[in-house]
């Protein structure tokens, strides 16, 4: 574990506590150990250091004074929003930092459906944009990962997201209209059109995408305050369907061909191994809620009890010990849309070599698209962690296929260690091939463990014991899943300290990015170590 120091060593450090607490109220700033330590640390691993203080601003202008202050005194910041990075991407790794909590700039500051936007303040969860949305018949095109009970739209827009609209839509950066960002001095930068008086942003793109350079930067250039999304109106109906398949490779291709079609709004599938690590949750079919929650999605009663009927009578054993597996929605302006997008869906998969399963996954998924986070942990609480690369719809069987090998050449080690690996893949418009190898391995929980997962869930769980061996053999073959995704030229969200990026760039990106970070953090006091920029100043 990071040394935890005292709280700002005094007597500077006492000062600006003092000068934090009286520009932002007392409740906003904490050097509480506990919290200090738990908001230092990330899915994947604690951070080198601990936060010294834990600052908690309400809004924009209480978040650019906070800046400020901690800029008279050279603190680093680093900037965390709903918790849910697994590449170091907000972890402490630099002495003396401030750590920025935006869990309290949580709310929805305008909707305007005359004009298709939402601004939101970066700490706004995405369950309560959905939930604030859904009443207006009104949506974003891409609205939220599977964690959005928690992540952030400021943590999306800093990392990016995959899975709900992502098959039509894109990623989360791409229905971002505006940004407000705090820089490392606590100026405040506004980009896009911004409308008569300045302060109802609509359109992105007026001279250089100033909104880009913010986008998936891993708040190595600024803080974001403040989001404008795109709005669309919410689609009158929709369709689900999975299909299994005996290899890895008829899986990827299908799923290729169906992004390529353009006919789901989002299209997944899992390997069998981690289908049977998700389905060993009992809850994710049985549970009388979920049931409920799939009969409410549907239109009409008798459909409602219907569509909950199959989900109950399928099961957990719908998909199959031995097969790879691709799961679907699709939605449109009317249902004869929508099923000819899943006819064409049900073609390419069947010809691909799939045969049609029951579509319990993806009606779920619609049903409560944001659930508790208690597959943080393995079903027998161990340990979880992903790693992924985007790679071109053309490249995904190969890619696969190597990170497969990578994953045989230690074979023997894993099962020595008690690691399991398994995939999750998903596609991105018409030309995104996410594939996510993720690992289980016996390993003592952390802290944000203990505070992301459901009580009655934890309790559930054994404690297991510190193995920092197979902790290490984990990080290997991480970084081995890396190696192969950069020969295949692949692209990765949340950068943080896991993937190379400025390393990566050639000379000329690399010097536009640094004139880029000398211009909005000269200091180079923003995260730290983020997007391959050094750790220190």
């Amino acid at each position: 574990m990071a040394d935890i120091a005292p709280a700002l060593d005094r007597p500077a450090g006492e000062r600006l506590l003092d000068r934090l607490r009286q520009a932002l109220g007392a409740e906003a700033v904490s050097a509480d150990e506990a919290l200090r330590a738990l908001y230092s640390q990330d899915i994947w691993a604690e951070g080198s250091h601990v936060a010294d203080a834990v600052v908690s601003p309400r809004d924009t202008a209480a978040l650019a004074e906070a800046v400020r202050l901690t800029a008279a005194e050279h603190r680093p910041l680093a900037v965390r929003g709903g918790g849910m990075s697994y590449t170091q991407g907000y972890a402490v790794q630099a002495p003396g930092a401030v750590l920025i909590d935006l869990s309290r700039m949580d709310r929805v500051l305008r909707v305007s459906a005359d004009d298709m936007t939402v601004t939101v303040q970066a700490g706004c969860t995405w369950k309560t944009l959905l939930e604030t949305l859904k009443p207006l018949g009104l949506r974003t095109p891409f609205w939220g990962p599977l964690s959005g009970i928690s992540s952030t739209v400021g943590g999306g827009v800093s990392q990016h997201n995959a899975i709900f609209g992502a098959g039509r839509y894109g990623t989360t950066c791409e229905s971002v209209v505006a940004l407000t960002v705090v820089l490392a001095d606590g100026r405040v930068l506004r980009t896009g059109a911004q409308g008569r008086g300045g302060e109802t942003p609509f359109y992105r793109f007026f001279g250089p995408d100033l909104t880009g350079v913010f986008c998936g930067d891993t708040g190595a250039f600024g803080v974001k305050a403040e989001i404008t999304l795109r709005l669309i109106r919410a689609p009158a109906c929709e369709g689900y369907a999975a299909f299994a398949f005996d290899a890895a490779d008829a899986a990827l291709r299908a799923a290729a061909e169906i992004a390529r079609a353009e006919v789901a709004s989002e299209c997944f599938g899992f390997d069998p191994a981690l289908a049977r690590a998700r389905l060993k949750r009992a809850s994710l079919l049985a549970d009388v809620r979920t049931l409920g929650h799939v009969a409410a999605r549907q239109q009409g009663w008798l459909k409602g009890v219907q569509e909950a009927a199959k989900v109950a009578l399928a099961g957990r054993s719908f998909v199959g010990d031995d097969r790879w597996s691709i799961h679907l929605a699709s939605e449109g302006r009317s249902q004869a849309a929508v099923d000819a997008d899943l006819a064409e869906a049900r073609r390419i998969a069947l010809a691909a070599g799939g045969r049609e399963i029951e579509n319990s996954i993806p009606k779920i998924m619609r049903a409560q698209p944001f659930t508790p986070l208690n597959n943080v942990l393995g079903p027998g609480g161990e340990r979880w962690v992903p790693v992924h690369g985007i790679v071109a719809l053309s490249d995904a069987s190969a890619c696969y296929a190597a990170i497969q090998a990578e994953f045989q050449a230690r074979a023997a080690q894993f099962a020595t260690a008690g690691v399991e690996t398994g995939a999750m893949l998903t596609t991105l418009s018409t030309n995104g091939f996410l594939i996510e190898p993720v690992f289980f391995w016996p390993e003592a929980r952390l802290a944000i463990h203990e505070a992301t997962v459901e009580p009655a869930m934890l309790a559930r769980l054994p404690r297991l014991a510190p193995n920092p061996e197979a902790t290490a053999l984990v990080a290997e073959a991480r970084r081995a899943v890396v190696e192969v995704f950069q020969r295949f030229g692949a692209a990765h969200f949340q950068v943080g300290r896991t993937y190379p990026y400025r390393e990566n760039r050639d000379a000329a990106s690399r010097d536009l990015l640094d004139a880029v970070k000398a211009a909005v953090d000269p200091q180079m006091r923003l995260n730290p170590g983020g997007l391959g920029f050094p750790a220190d100043a």
